[in-house]
């Protein structure tokens, strides 16, 4: 479990770190030392933390559940993350009206997808896993919810919308007909 908590521990305090470091002019860590090395310490800190996330995650044993979700949960899940799907599909597509309301349709998508694992019960090493990831997603929605954004002046084209949607519910449809299985072993329902 050790090294599953520095791997999350590694993996987050970084995205923690940016999403409510100062960004005022003299105080922005970002602008001082460059964004090239800002952006190099930042990728090589992650990217260490992930393979240890990944690999402690995998080594730590299963605990006894914490708690389980109601049964009916598992049967509506699908429903909970389509809106997830297609709202991190948004993030990467053209703009549409879908990537310009939300503003931060990626934080926006891994909070719904952290929640709903969350909310369907586990053992403490899955709970710290979501949880992580949850909390990371909500403080820097907050962060930049406060800072604001220039998407709102933005054209929109229903193009970013309908191709947010397709590729959304090709995910989904891939995780549930045996993707989530072959990814991490559990089925989604």
């Amino acid at each position: 479990m050790t090294l599953y908590i520095l791997g999350l521990s590694l993996f987050f305090i970084p995205h923690f770190f940016s999403a409510v470091r100062s960004r005022e002019d003299g105080r922005d860590i970002r602008k001082t030392i460059g964004e090239a090395k800002y952006m190099g310490l930042y990728s090589v800190i992650t990217l260490v933390g992930f393979i240890a996330m990944i690999i402690g995650y995998a080594k730590a044993p299963d605990g006894a559940a914490l708690y389980v979700a109601p049964h009916d949960l598992h049967h509506i899940a699908w429903m909970i993350m389509l809106p997830a799907f297609i709202l991190l599909s948004a993030a990467y597509m053209p703009m549409g009206y879908i990537k310009r309301t939300a503003e931060h349709p990626m934080m926006l998508g891994v909070l719904i997808w952290a929640g709903l694992h969350m909310a369907m019960g586990g053992d403490l090493k899955q709970l710290l896993l979501f949880g992580s990831f949850f909390a990371y997603a909500l403080i820097s929605l907050i962060g930049a919810y406060k800072r604001g954004t220039d998407l709102k002046d933005k054209p929109a084209s229903a193009l970013g919308d309908i191709l947010a949607i397709i590729v959304g519910l090709l995910l989904i449809g891939l995780f549930m007909h045996g993707g989530h299985v072959k990814l991490f072993g559990t089925s989604p329902v």
